[in-house]
């Protein structure tokens, strides 16, 4: 008689199931709203909505280590919440701000939005009762991450105060990118309307299999993430400890736009006035009107400081039709030379390889494990704070 054929084992480690993205996107911990309290030059009830993620203990504060994000263009609190289980596992906090004019925050005029941004960020830190962070920006969130650096410096970890660029946004008239150089000839009207085209483009024209930066004939191109998620082929970089998290990220991808655009997204056409310089105001990134001009005000303040001093870490893109991959980033790198940063200032740069300029913050990549983990690594203790110590 033939033997039976014996049933297959079980597999120890079986996949996991991936959440309903709708149902993960419905996490109540990625809509939390918070009012400012009156500040000058501001509307009245100024609200902001934002996501607060990954590891969160009140009864071991010092176990938890806070990384503040702050976003591209499309400066939505959405576009991480993927990493919140890679968050977990390093110990690390994750706030990720709505922009004025996202989400449920109180939009503003391009002038205003980094008074605004200033003002949120010390504010919302002394409501959560966190005192110190570190700092993650993608493209223009550069812009936000440095001027919080300038004006609250107090804010970073004194064990390891550090700042993490990646693809950081560079004006066309340095980078010369032939794309970017084009969208800052266009109409002031319709830059500052970037928000009804894109919006238009996702609900009505592109498919969730297409690249969104690919159907918009160039015009946006780059501007906003894909629809598609990571263009990556499957590749996966080195360093990737688990391709489950970038699996995810991409499944869940195309639902999460689509809810970015169903809230409002009239902050992307004001910053795109921003990074533009549009409106003939040198003066909207702040009065260092630009990068060179604005290390050595950082390192003049690093030089009347104790402790540690800062750490800033760039990374680029292998392709970036953004910034580019030439005078863009050599002009970036340039503005931090030593004789510029001074010697409190530690900068460091490198390529990814195989990454784009959207890509580059996706978990196919090992940049956001690399910064997360760097940032959970570090010893400090941690206490609870009032809003006049946050907002000294």
């Amino acid at each position: 008689m033939a033997s039976k054929t014996p049933p297959p084992a079980t597999d120890p480690n079986p996949p996991r199931e991936f959440p309903d993205p709708a149902e993960y996107l419905d996490d109540p911990r990625f809509k939390r709203k918070f009012t400012l309290p009156p500040t000058p030059d501001l509307p009245e009830d100024f609200h902001v909505t934002y996501a607060d993620f990954g590891h969160n203990d009140p009864s071991e504060p010092s176990s938890t280590h806070v990384l503040l994000l702050c976003g591209p263009l499309l400066g939505s609190r959405y576009l991480h919440i993927a990493k919140d289980t890679l968050a977990k596992r390093h110990k690390v906090r994750i706030i990720d701000i709505d922009r004025p004019g996202f989400g449920g925050t109180t939009p503003v005029p391009p002038n205003l939005r980094i008074r605004a941004w200033l003002a949120i960020v010390p504010a919302l830190l002394a409501h959560l009762g966190v005192r110190h962070v570190a700092l993650a920006a993608h493209s223009g969130g550069t812009l936000y991450a440095l001027n919080t650096l300038l004006h609250h410096r107090h804010l970073l970890s004194p064990s390891r105060p550090y700042v993490a660029l990646c693809a950081p946004w560079v004006h066309p008239s340095h980078s010369g990118a032939a794309m970017m150089s084009l969208t800052s000839n266009l109409p002031q009207g319709l830059v500052g309307s970037f928000d009804k085209v894109a919006g238009f483009m996702v609900r009505s024209l592109v498919p969730a299999t297409v690249g969104f930066s690919n159907a918009v004939s160039g015009m946006l191109s780059g501007i906003v993430p894909s629809l598609a998620g990571t263009p990556a082929e499957e590749y996966t970089a080195p360093g990737v400890t688990d391709v489950r998290l970038a699996e995810f990220e991409e499944k869940i991808w195309g639902t999460l736009i689509k809810r970015v655009y169903a809230e409002s997204v009239q902050g992307l056409g004001q910053d795109a006035v921003l990074l533009l310089k549009r409106d003939g105001n040198e003066t909207f990134w702040g009065e260092w009107e630009d990068y060179d001009k604005l290390v050595p005000l950082l390192a003049q303040h690093e030089g009347e400081l104790d402790g540690d001093g800062l750490e800033v870490e760039v990374f680029f893109a292998a392709s970036d039709a953004m910034i580019g991959t030439g005078d863009g980033p050599k002009w970036f790198e340039q503005c931090w030379r030593e004789e510029q940063r001074g010697e409190r200032i530690k900068f460091s740069s490198s390529v990814i390889p195989k990454a784009d300029h959207d890509s580059i913050v996706s978990l196919r990549f090992d940049v956001f494990e690399r910064i997360i983990r760097g940032v959970g690594s570090v010893a400090e203790e941690a206490s609870p704070v009032s809003a006049e110590q946050t907002a000294a």
